[in-house]
This record gives C-alpha cells, sequence and structure tokens, in this order.
C-alpha cells in the first residue's frame, strides 16, 4: 500500500466499538473474523455509565470494549456497518439487544465511527449509512468535538485509540520503506 499516492486512500485501522451486557458473548470476536480477520488489538473493558441511551433497550450495568483489525481502506466502512448491523441480531434478547457493534477505523488524523442515524456533522454514504469524526488527533492529543459520545468525551478510551494509531503509524512507515518512497 502507498499512503502517499493520490489515486488511492492511506490505509486505516479498522476498529469496533462494542457496547455489551454482560455476560460478553464467546462467539462475538468469531463472528467478526470473516468481515475484518483476526483482531490485531482488544482493550480492556469500561463502565458505561456517562449516558443512560440504551438501557430501555439493553439493560442497565454495560460494558465498553474495543477490538481493532489489520489495516484496510476506508471506503469499506459503509459495508462494515451494513454487516455487524446483522450481527446484532445474533445477541437480540426479549427486550432488544444485547450487544451494540459500532464500527469506525482511526486514520492518523482521528477516529471516525458509523452510524445509521443522520446528523448535520455525519456524511452520508448509500444505503442509509452515515460516517463522523468523533475525536481528532491534533498536538499530541485525542481532541474532542461539539457532538462526541458522551463517554468519548473522557479520555478512559485514549490510551487504547493512541496505541491503535501509533500501530496504524508503524504499518504506513513500513510501507512506504518497501515502496523506496520517502515521507512528505
Amino acid at each position: 500500500m502507498h499512503p502517499t499516492s493520490s489515486s488511492r486512500p492511506s490505509p486505516v485501522l479498522p476498529i469496533v466499538a462494542i457496547l455489551w451486557r454482560a455476560p460478553y458473548p464467546e462467539d462475538l470476536e468469531p463472528a467478526l473474523v470473516p468481515l475484518f480477520g483476526e483482531p490485531i488489538l482488544r482493550s480492556g473493558a469500561w463502565l458505561f455509565d456517562d449516558t443512560r441511551y440504551y438501557e430501555p433497550e439493553m439493560g442497565s450495568g454495560l460494558s465498553r470494549s474495543f477490538l481493532a483489525f489489520q489495516e484496510r481502506f476506508p471506503h469499506e466502512i459503509g459495508e462494515w456497518k451494513r454487516a455487524t448491523g446483522r450481527l446484532e441480531q445474533r445477541w437480540r434478547g426479549p427486550s432488544g439487544r444485547r450487544v451494540n457493534l459500532d464500527p469506525g477505523y482511526i486514520s492518523l488524523g482521528g477516529l471516525f465511527l458509523a452510524s445509521t442515524k443522520p446528523g448535520l456533522h455525519r456524511i452520508c454514504l448509500p444505503d442509509g449509512i452515515h460516517v463522523e469524526i468523533t475525536l481528532f488527533y491534533s498536538l499530541g492529543a485525542w481532541q474532542r468535538l461539539p457532538w462526541t459520545f458522551p463517554d468519548f468525551r473522557s479520555d478512559r478510551y485514549h490510551g487504547f485509540l493512541t496505541t491503535c494509531r501509533e500501530r496504524l503509524k508503524e504499518g504506513l512507515r513500513a510501507d512506504l520503506r518497501s515502496s523506496g518512497d520517502r515521507p512528505r
């Protein structure tokens, strides 16, 4: 992959933000492998307590965790969202979902998440998928925006997101070295 080519976008690191109610589904990661490949990074779990938005459907005591996957291209995000939406149905209970999967990606400039909900701050893709920049990376740190989700406003995920960004940066540098080009 050639990150400075004008004909192709730079690769990104796909991630899936997972919101779940215990117990964590043992078959969740294997279900994502056909879409993304094996996870290359896994976060720990954090208590999801910044909003009660999902409680009527999913119940209380929710947790958030992340999986990151091998580099891909950003234009695939629409398919990731459609496919993860179908996968959520596997873990549906009588009151609704037990798992919420939000795919996105990390670029050197930020964290982008896909949604089926429109918004003024979201770019519309085909088939009712929308993408937003949730956090941007500037001056060596993750920065929030007015629309950043409540749980992403704190810095609790920043360590994991930075690890993902560093992994992406290493991959892009390796691609440059193997292509013989110098970074610009």
